[in-house]
């Protein structure tokens, strides 16, 4: 039996209906969602329509449970909020009473899922490291777990040792002695770095785990957000950004209702009757007259410009048409950057309603920035490094000096580090998101790499400290 988990598609139909079918092309037996159907995207309903057709199994997310009235949304962000405020009201009672009676654990012979963890799946605890693994794995027997929640493609496995691990999504053979719980990632609100699609399939016969990632239409779905007025999440935007490819010519319109319609002959056996002359009121004369009047200037003023300029043969408007622009860059949505200390600099998106300020209030005497946020806002920290030859790898860390540590809706941070050569154009780049922290992070410098870049988007609401992220350098010994 061939197995597909999914979770966290989060109203997105169009990623949704994508997995589907590559799930069919995998060959998948049954389909089970870890839950969080709803929630942040514009396609509530149809995304519910087609997991209640589609999926063998359905577990509840705390989204789904939120819209139901199961759980609380307290330590959701406002944003999260007006989504599960916004879904409810598009959903029929029977699609509340459906979610309403959703079960939290599904078991099978060899494995068992869940949407957050084992210890107490109804309040959705996040399993983010490894250590976040161990009451599951004292709660179930199984060797083998799937959870979801956090968004994070991920394998965590213990073994001998007792000592838990965390390693990036890729494809496994279970090991006699060891044991795993597998985040599958999310359809439809990716917090990876590649911004695609992520899921697993699980065939119990080999007993191996695949995982499966693609692409949908960052676009179409930003379409769809800012036609309900809403904006999609940062790192989508960062991402439909870098993907974003400059027009190769301008746009047209081909559809048979933009042409003219044909003459058509008038039959030579019929006769036509003019209708008898009417009176119009003296101010319709008037105004249609201006309306007249109108028209031709207008086509006149077209005439013109259609028409070659003698000089050069070329028209204003053929100008316009095939002028194709060299290079499409998006438009930023974070203000110019300040300096702030140690080479680093930031940048906010609401000067309004942000205060950045610096403070050396760590007890090591690490400096400090002091983030006071008035709503869920984002700012956005950096620093570029010059490498040398010898420069072998390049690594960091980040981590906050207060906060409620615990509730990660409060506080996430994308982190995104970009290599470029001596002209400015990119090498590599690797991003992430989702964690409250990151340490000992180390990135091997790639050939012809003269310049390195990390940038560090924190999006947050209400008071936080973070304390001054480290990046450096590593030389190699000759």
């Amino acid at each position: 039996m061939r197995y597909a988990i999914i979770s966290d598609v989060h109203a997105n139909e169009a990623a949704l209906r994508a997995v589907l079918m590559d799930a069919e092309d995998a060959r998948a037996d049954k389909i089970i969602c870890l839950g969080d159907v709803l929630g942040y995207g514009p396609d509530p309903v149809a995304a519910l329509e087609l997991v209640y057709r589609r999926a063998h199994v359905c577990l509840a997310g705390n989204h789904d449970d939120a819209v139901s009235r199961r759980f609380p949304t307290e330590d959701f962000t406002d944003f999260a909020a007006a989504a599960v405020e916004r879904h409810r009201k598009a959903l029929s009672q029977e699609a509340i009473d459906w979610l309403r009676g959703l079960p939290y654990i599904c078991e099978y012979d060899d494995f068992a899922c869940t949407h957050g963890d084992f210890s107490d799946p109804k309040h959705f605890n996040y399993i983010l490291e490894p250590q976040d693994a161990m009451p599951s794995w004292e709660e179930r027997s199984e060797q083998l777990l799937f959870v979801g929640h956090t968004h994070q493609p991920g394998i965590f496995v213990i073994g001998g040792s007792g000592t838990p691990h965390l390693l990036n999504g890729a494809d496994f053979t279970l090991e006699d002695g060891k044991r795993y719980i597998v985040n599958p990632g999310s359809v439809g609100y990716p917090r990876s770095g590649a911004c695609r699609s992520s899921y697993c399939i699980y065939d119990d016969q080999s007993r191996t785990v695949f995982f499966r990632t693609l692409p949908f239409d960052l676009d179409s779905y930003a379409a769809k957000m800012h036609g309900q007025g809403l904006n999609e999440a940062p790192w989508m935007l960062a991402r439909a950004a870098e993907r974003r490819r400059p027009a190769v010519r301008g746009s047209a319109k081909f559809s048979v209702s933009s042409a003219p319609p044909p003459l058509k002959k008038r039959p030579t056996n019929v006769v036509f009757f003019a209708p008898p002359p009417q009176r119009f009121p003296h101010g319709a004369v008037i105004a249609a007259s201006l309306v007249i009047a109108a028209v031709v200037t207008a086509c006149t003023v077209l005439l013109i410009r259609v028409l070659p300029d003698r000089r050069t043969g070329a028209s204003a408007l053929d100008e316009e048409v095939c002028e194709v622009p060299a290079e499409v860059s998006a438009p930023t949505r974070f203000g110019p950057e300040k300096s702030i200390t140690d080479g680093w600099t930031y940048s906010v998106e609401n000067p309004g309603a942000q205060q950045i300020s610096l403070e050396f209030s760590d007890a090591k005497g690490v400096g400090v920035f002091r983030i006071v946020h008035d709503g869920m806002h984002t700012v956005r920290f950096m620093k570029r490094l010059e490498l040398r030859p010898l420069h072998d790898r390049v690594f960091w860390d980040v981590e906050l000096a207060s906060g409620r540590r615990g509730v990660k809706s409060d506080f996430q941070f994308t982190w995104h580090l970009v290599f470029s050569d001596e002209t400015g154009a990119r090498i590599s780049e690797d991003s992430a998101s989702g964690k409250l922290s990151a340490k000992n992070k180390s990135h091997r410098v790639p050939p012809d790499a003269t310049h390195a870049a990390l940038s560090i988007d924190c999006l947050c609401k209400g008071t936080h400290e973070l304390r001054v992220p480290h990046f450096d350098v590593f030389s190699k010994t000759r």
